[in-house]
């Protein structure tokens, strides 16, 4: 057999993998060694699932295809399969219609806002450390990682403390029925009853915040009904905190999990923002969104038919070795880094400056109070959860037991 005929072999049996590709049928693990071989043969690849779509796979055709929100349309969702509910605000819509909406957003995250939430978000931090310090164990996720970007959503939002573990798991819950449309719908309205609930309180007992905000405001010229509210607020718990708890656990462990690089980053505090980047680019909490084309474009040329839904595979994006060298590598040294994780275009995430504070305060924390911490798994183990959501499963850590600092002299 030729090195032809092998070669030829191969790329139809990567084709045939990819025919079978969704983040309910392929381990994420899986399918970031799918785009790895796929980015040098099959730049743009087909599954057959949730009714056929394509993927874009290499850096500048998915960063082009974000980028075109003419072409690309963001409408009707952006996750599949279709699920029974309103567009998200903002990120599944497309202009005119999306600045009306995405300015709710920027009115809940502005400019000076990651300034104002920093102590907050410390203070959180260093209350659940506080919690597991005199133990010398923990496991990270459940005990920090997933609480705290809860509680900055909630602190920015106006939700009350004593409401915040209610409304995390109620979030939980219904992200994680996303492939399941039935069971999607029975948590939103147990969702919504809650965080929609809250909103109906400051129409008639207002606030000094966003939640009051929110319960007063127009867009299109119109009020706001519990069908709006309850998907916006599902927007700001899906984006701020699953997104953040993914990416902050990918952080932690590639800082403490790796000799030598705890070392490197308290003998340099200001390489954290860079090594909060590497994590981001290495392990995005969503591997992409779905787009449906407007009219037939071609992609590296493949044709691809108006009204086809393809899929933005920043996952493979972020690990193109043409645009990022030695591209599986955690590396403190890499300077620019151009990741696509916060998305891009149009539907840049609004909060991507908060996110990456909370990454590095988390680290920060994490360096002074705990700088013996020693992860307890060799290697993370990720699943998709609610969509194309990657999450890890555990982060076991051990460390010297001490004194919690509010019972310290």
């Amino acid at each position: 057999m030729t090195d032809e005929n092998r070669q030829t072999i191969a790329t139809e049996e990567l084709a045939d993998e990819f025919r079978h590709l969704s983040c309910y049928t392929t381990p994420p693990a899986r399918t970031l060694e799918l785009f790895a071989a796929g980015r040098g043969r099959c730049p743009v690849a087909h599954s057959d699932e949730h009714d056929g779509f394509e993927l874009l796979l290499a850096y500048d055709d998915v960063r082009k295809g974000m980028a075109d929100h003419e072409l690309y349309s963001s409408e009707p969702q952006v996750l599949r399969p279709m699920l029974p509910r309103k567009p998200i605000p903002a990120l599944e819509m497309d202009p005119p219609v999306h600045q009306h909406w995405r300015a709710l957003f920027n009115q809940a995250v502005t400019p000076r806002t990651t300034e104002m939430m920093e102590p907050l978000v410390r203070a959180d931090i260093n209350h659940h450390i506080d919690a597991f310090v005199g133990r010398g164990s923990a496991e990270l996720i459940d005990e920090l990682a997933e609480p705290v970007p809860a509680e900055a959503i909630c602190h920015l939002v106006g939700v009350d403390a004593a409401l915040v573990p209610t409304v995390r798991e109620l979030a939980i819950q219904m992200f994680a029925a996303m492939g399941e449309p039935e069971e999607f719908g029975r948590r939103q309205a147990e969702f919504g009853k809650v965080t929609v609930g809250e909103i109906h309180k400051r129409q008639s007992e207002p606030r000094d915040d966003f939640l009051t905000y929110l319960a007063n405001v127009e867009v299109e010229g119109r009020k706001l009904d519990d069908d709006d509210y309850v998907v916006l607020l599902a927007a700001f718990l899906g984006a701020g905190h699953h997104s953040t708890t993914s990416a902050m656990s990918s952080l932690i462990f590639e800082v403490f999990g790796t000799p030598g690089r705890r070392e490197e980053l308290a003998a340099d505090p200001t390489a954290i923002p860079t090594a909060v980047e590497e994590a981001l680019r290495l392990h995005p909490p969503f591997y992409g969104f779905f787009r449906r084309t407007t009219e037939a474009t071609e992609v590296e040329g493949v044709e691809i038919p108006k009204g086809c839904d393809v899929y933005m595979a920043w996952a493979s994006a972020n690990r193109d070795p043409e645009v990022f060298p030695d591209p599986t590598e955690f590396r403190l040294d890499r300077g620019r880094n151009r990741h696509l994780t916060f998305g891009f275009g149009v539907h840049t995430c609004p909060g991507a400056a908060l996110a990456r504070m909370e990454l590095r305060v988390v680290i920060e924390e994490l360096l002074r109070r705990l700088p013996d911490l020693k992860v307890g798994i060799d290697e993370p183990e990720y699943e998709f959860g609610g969509g194309d959501y990657a999450f890890m499963k555990e982060l076991p850590v051990s460390f010297e037991p001490r004194a919690a600092e509010a019972a310290a002299p």
